[in-house]
């Protein structure tokens, strides 16, 4: 993996720690948690199931 590919991978996770436990702004009961959106990684609200964040790695077609 090249140093910019694992820098961005850290930034993901940084971004995914950061929202987690936030309340959510679609509904007035829910908390953000870690889970899947359109089969990426996300944070989504446990309530609602709105997302927040999704994030992706790039294709290497």
């Amino acid at each position: 993996m090249a140093k910019s590919e694992s820098a961005d991978a850290g930034g993901r996770q940084q971004l995914l720690a950061l929202l987690e436990g936030r309340a959510c702004h679609h509904c007035s009961d829910g908390e953000l948690e870690r889970g899947r959106y359109k089969d990426n990684r996300a944070i989504v609200c446990d309530s609602c199931g709105a997302p927040r964040v999704q994030v992706w790695s790039p294709s290497l077609d």
